[in-house]
Protein backbone atom coordinates (compact mmCIF):
# COMPACT_ATOMS: atom_id res chain seq x y z
CA UNK A 1 0.00 0.00 0.00
CA UNK A 2 1.28 3.45 -0.89
CA UNK A 3 2.24 5.68 2.10
CA UNK A 4 0.23 8.62 0.77
CA UNK A 5 -2.95 6.51 0.63
CA UNK A 6 -2.33 5.17 4.12
CA UNK A 7 -1.81 8.73 5.39
CA UNK A 8 -5.16 9.83 3.95
CA UNK A 9 -6.93 6.99 5.71
CA UNK A 10 -5.20 7.72 9.00
CA UNK A 11 -5.94 11.47 8.81
CA UNK A 12 -9.66 10.70 8.78
CA UNK A 13 -9.24 8.54 11.88
CA UNK A 14 -7.12 11.18 13.64
CA UNK A 15 -9.71 13.88 12.85
CA UNK A 16 -12.51 11.68 14.20
CA UNK A 17 -10.59 10.89 17.40
CA UNK A 18 -9.74 14.56 17.97
CA UNK A 19 -13.41 15.47 17.56
CA UNK A 20 -14.49 12.82 20.06
CA UNK A 21 -11.73 13.89 22.46
CA UNK A 22 -12.86 17.51 22.34
CA UNK A 23 -16.47 16.45 22.92
CA UNK A 24 -15.51 14.29 25.86
CA UNK A 25 -13.26 16.83 27.59
CA UNK A 26 -15.71 19.69 27.05
CA UNK A 27 -18.53 17.49 28.32
CA UNK A 28 -16.62 16.59 31.47
CA UNK A 29 -15.66 20.18 32.26
CA UNK A 30 -19.17 21.49 31.66
CA UNK A 31 -20.63 18.63 33.68
CA UNK A 32 -18.31 19.28 36.61
CA UNK A 33 -19.16 22.98 36.67
CA UNK A 34 -22.89 22.29 36.31
CA UNK A 35 -22.83 19.67 39.06
CA UNK A 36 -20.93 21.94 41.43
CA UNK A 37 -23.34 24.82 40.82
CA UNK A 38 -26.39 22.54 40.97
CA UNK A 39 -25.49 21.34 44.45
CA UNK A 40 -25.05 24.90 45.71
CA UNK A 41 -28.35 26.00 44.16
CA UNK A 42 -30.17 22.86 45.34
CA UNK A 43 -29.26 23.60 48.95
CA UNK A 44 -30.67 27.12 48.74
CA UNK A 45 -33.81 25.96 46.89
CA UNK A 46 -34.43 23.19 49.44
CA UNK A 47 -34.23 25.61 52.36
CA UNK A 48 -36.46 28.22 50.67
CA UNK A 49 -39.00 25.61 49.56
CA UNK A 50 -39.06 24.02 53.02
CA UNK A 51 -39.65 27.38 54.70
CA UNK A 52 -42.39 28.18 52.18
CA UNK A 53 -44.22 24.89 52.76
CA UNK A 54 -43.91 25.26 56.55
CA UNK A 55 -45.32 28.79 56.28
CA UNK A 56 -48.25 27.51 54.21
CA UNK A 57 -48.93 24.77 56.74
CA UNK A 58 -48.79 27.25 59.63
CA UNK A 59 -51.10 29.74 57.92
CA UNK A 60 -53.47 26.91 57.00
CA UNK A 61 -53.44 25.65 60.60
CA UNK A 62 -54.40 29.05 62.02
CA UNK A 63 -57.12 29.51 59.39
CA UNK A 64 -55.55 32.57 57.81
CA UNK A 65 -55.53 30.88 54.43
CA UNK A 66 -57.05 27.70 53.07
CA UNK A 67 -54.65 25.54 51.08
CA UNK A 68 -56.12 23.06 48.63
CA UNK A 69 -53.36 20.48 48.71
CA UNK A 70 -55.01 18.29 46.05
CA UNK A 71 -54.48 21.10 43.50
CA UNK A 72 -50.77 21.14 44.29
CA UNK A 73 -50.59 17.39 43.72
CA UNK A 74 -52.43 17.89 40.42
CA UNK A 75 -49.77 20.36 39.28
CA UNK A 76 -47.10 17.74 39.92
CA UNK A 77 -48.98 15.16 37.89
CA UNK A 78 -49.33 17.60 34.96
CA UNK A 79 -45.59 18.24 35.06
CA UNK A 80 -44.89 14.50 34.94
CA UNK A 81 -47.16 14.09 31.91
CA UNK A 82 -45.35 16.91 30.11
CA UNK A 83 -41.96 15.33 30.88
CA UNK A 84 -43.20 11.99 29.58
CA UNK A 85 -44.39 13.61 26.33
CA UNK A 86 -40.94 15.17 25.78
CA UNK A 87 -39.15 11.87 26.38
CA UNK A 88 -38.68 10.81 22.76
CA UNK A 89 -36.95 14.02 21.69
CA UNK A 90 -34.64 13.82 24.70
CA UNK A 91 -33.78 10.18 23.93
CA UNK A 92 -32.88 11.09 20.34
CA UNK A 93 -30.67 13.95 21.54
CA UNK A 94 -28.89 11.69 24.02
CA UNK A 95 -28.13 9.05 21.39
CA UNK A 96 -26.79 11.65 18.95
CA UNK A 97 -24.42 13.14 21.56
CA UNK A 98 -23.48 10.08 23.59
CA UNK A 99 -19.73 10.77 24.11
CA UNK A 100 -20.32 14.29 25.40
CA UNK A 101 -23.34 13.32 27.49
CA UNK A 102 -21.50 10.40 29.07
CA UNK A 103 -18.57 12.53 30.18
CA UNK A 104 -20.94 15.38 31.13
CA UNK A 105 -22.77 12.97 33.43
CA UNK A 106 -19.52 11.76 35.00
CA UNK A 107 -18.35 15.35 35.48
CA UNK A 108 -21.74 16.35 36.89
CA UNK A 109 -21.63 13.57 39.49
CA UNK A 110 -18.08 14.45 40.55
CA UNK A 111 -18.88 18.16 40.65
CA UNK A 112 -22.03 17.51 42.67
CA UNK A 113 -20.05 15.48 45.21
CA UNK A 114 -17.35 18.17 45.48
CA UNK A 115 -19.90 21.03 45.79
Amino acid sequence: MEPRLLGARLSWLVDALIGIGIQMSAGFIMGFLAGYAAKKVAKVVAVVLGIFILALMLLNYYGIIMVRWEKLVGLGEEALRWIEAQGTSVATFVLMNLPMIGTFTAGFIIGFKKG
